[in-house]
């Protein structure tokens, strides 16, 4: 897919959603874009705009599958979806006790993994009828390493590759481009909760513009920066004893501030210091690097 004209990208409320908005915005372009927090992505919006880009935003949480499938229809008919971004993460951290509040796992796994794949799953059946289209899952480098301090961000990830990899697999026959998008450190709101084991994040402009461009390709995957991919191999071979060394040197923690990490919250409620974006916002090495 070389040059969409019709692009959806979910948590376009900053970070990376927000940079590949911008980066594909200009005249002639259609964008689509959800997330939950309305000031944030009516500037994303607005931003879009100016740039000659015709923006329609919808505020909806992507774990509401109703919506989220509504949505993508919705904009399907406004116009024909050429390439749908499957952007919208979260992160959340460990309590003091070294595990993460229970609502906190699921609420990670839902949002990074189960929405990622329903939000693949329904752009998939919408291009079926056509026989073209592409589709991005981001995904994330933390999905490579069992993460010592983001357990449920790193196997949410996981999933998310795993799904991504396997339906550009089943799609191919039928004309449909998948692609997954593995991200380290990107400078992002998210990102700034993090502590630990960042190193070289790139800007959220600068990681947009390389998804963009390496998207024409329709590769299988999309992984930055270079370094982080020599980290991934060289974890394959190191031997076991040593794995956990190596995996601490390079996690991340994720802090909130004046709260506590490990409190649960239910859908809906904020996170604890309201440090760490909602489902609407990118996620986390994306934040983090990724």
């Amino acid at each position: 897919m070389e040059d969409p004209r019709h692009i959806a990208i979910t948590g376009a409320s900053g970070g990376l959603g927000r940079a590949l908005a911008l980066e594909y915005a200009e005249p002639g372009m259609v964008l689509s874009l959800c997330g939950r927090d309305g000031a944030a992505l009516a500037e994303t919006a607005r931003l879009a705009r100016r740039k000659g880009a015709e923006c329609f935003e919808s505020l909806f949480d992507v774990r509401d599958g109703e919506a989220l499938s509504a949505w993508l229809a919705g904009s399907d008919r406004r116009a024909p979806l050429e390439l749908v971004v499957a952007n919208a993460g979260i992160c959340r951290g460990l309590g003091p006790e070294g595990l993460e509040a229970p609502w906190d796992a699921v609420e990670t796994l839902r949002v990074n993994s189960e929405s990622c794949a329903l939000t693949a799953l329904y752009a998939a059946k919408l291009m079926l009828s056509r026989g073209r289209g592409q589709i991005a899952v981001v995904s994330s480098q933390a999905g490579k390493f069992p993460l010592t301090f983001t357990p449920s961000y790193s196997a949410s990830k996981a999933a998310a590759s795993s799904y991504a990899l396997s339906l550009r697999d089943g799609m191919a026959p039928f004309g449909i481009e998948v692609c997954c998008v593995c991200p380290g450190y990107v400078e992002s709101p998210m990102q700034k909760t993090f502590a630990g084991g960042i190193f070289r994040a790139w800007t959220a402009e600068r990681a947009a513009s390389a998804i963009a461009a390496r998207l024409r390709r329709n590769p299988r995957e999309i992984r930055f920066p270079f370094l982080m991919r020599i980290m991934t191999a060289l974890y394959l071979f190191t031997p076991c004893p040593l794995k956990p060394a190596l995996l601490r040197a390079f996690s991340f923690k994720v802090e909130r501030a004046g709260g506590n990490a490990a409190e649960a919250h239910g859908p809906g409620a904020a996170a604890p210091g309201g440090s760490v974006p909602d489902a609407g916002g990118q996620d986390g090495p994306e934040g983090r690097e990724d």
